[in-house]
């Protein structure tokens, strides 16, 4: 009789094949739900191909949506979904894996390298701290913050390229290098290639306007997950919570920004199990609206980004779900729904 062999350090005999998932096997995935980001850059692309290639696109009752949808999936791809995958890859394939790095950095040029050098090894490990290179210190209100929103994007390109591009860089950082250049390359690639077969009027619709809103909207999202919170003492309402069940739908529960902080390179439909975190959050950092630049207004009333009132509300209902063994939603369970 023989045994399975024994990976060094395990106790138990190694899986066999047929125990691998088949998502794993045969599509690589690392995990079965993660089809549901990969369906959000299918999505992107087809929208975008609607408004490139569709003669009635630019008909303005077409327009006007197809450009907010566009501006949302951008959104979803810059922040959701290449987020997630820099802290934990979507696919259990290196070659796939660079595939999504480049499919997340077409919509707003943000590169896996800087989500890698500014969020994952800097923001993290300082958490808008000093030595945050995008702290939100001094810059939690009125036009300082305004401005912190604009100028997001240079900021993290900046600190990027002075990591990678500095002398004597580690292995890793010598191999995001290439891969910063390639990504923004082929990017700069096809937004000339965009304007070239479709026309630069589509391209200015199409993919420069949802380009130039995601670039503002991003900033405003990493400043809104911790500019508010900024007057908390203690660790777990340092950061502010989105926690609309829908919204979460769409950014696959990563509105709980203070369980990603916990636990931040936990599978994205792993977050449910993880919601009794936030009963240690401050009801005030829990909130209903969206993260996105639709919200912006509220920076002219002080205090106009806390809601106590909703948050203790959704307290109550996380509290009951928790008991009832109810925290994820009936027919998709990979969501939390309170």
């Amino acid at each position: 009789m023989t045994t399975a062999p024994i990976r060094p350090g395990d106790k138990t005999p190694a899986a066999s094949s047929e125990a691998i998932p088949f998502s794993r096997r045969v599509f690589k995935l690392e995990h079965p739900a993660n089809i549901g980001p990969l369906l959000h850059i299918v999505g992107w692309l087809a929208l975008l191909a609607f408004g490139l290639f569709v003669p009635a696109a630019t008909e303005w009752y077409l327009a006007v949506p197809l450009i907010i949808l566009l501006t949302l999936a951008n959104f979803s791809l810059t922040i959701g979904v290449l987020h997630m995958h820099t802290h934990r890859p979507l696919f259990v394939s290196r070659r796939m894996n660079r595939v999504v790095d480049v499919m997340c950095c077409l919509p707003a040029t943000l590169t896996a390298a800087e989500m890698r050098e500014v969020h994952v090894l800097n923001h993290h490990r300082f958490n808008d701290g000093p030595g945050d290179v995008t702290s939100t210190e001094g810059r939690d209100s009125g036009l300082r913050a305004v401005w912190y929103w604009f100028r997001y994007g240079t900021v993290v390109k900046s600190h990027t390229v002075r990591m990678i591009f500095a002398a004597n860089p580690s292995d890793n950082r010598r191999k995001r290098r290439y891969q910063f250049i390639i990504d923004l390359t082929l990017t700069l690639a096809v937004a000339v290639g965009i304007c070239y077969v479709a026309g630069w009027e589509r391209f200015l619709l199409f993919w420069f306007v949802p380009f130039l809103i995601t670039q503002v909207n991003s900033g405003y999202f990493a400043w809104l997950t911790h500019a508010p919170a900024r007057g908390y003492e203690d660790d777990p309402s340092k950061s502010l919570n989105t926690a609309g069940n829908i919204l979460n739908f769409f950014i696959f529960n990563q509105g709980y920004h203070s369980v990603h902080h916990r636990y931040p390179g936990v599978h994205w439909s792993q977050i449910p199990e993880k919601l009794d975190f936030m009963r240690q959050v401050d009801a005030g950092v829990v909130v209903p609206y969206w993260m996105t630049i639709n919200s912006a207004w509220r920076v002219a009333l002080p205090g106009g980004f806390l809601d106590a009132s909703y948050g203790e509300r959704w307290k109550a209902k996380l509290e009951k779900r928790i008991e009832e063994g109810t925290v994820r939603a009936r027919y998709l369970p990979w969501f939390a729904w309170i």
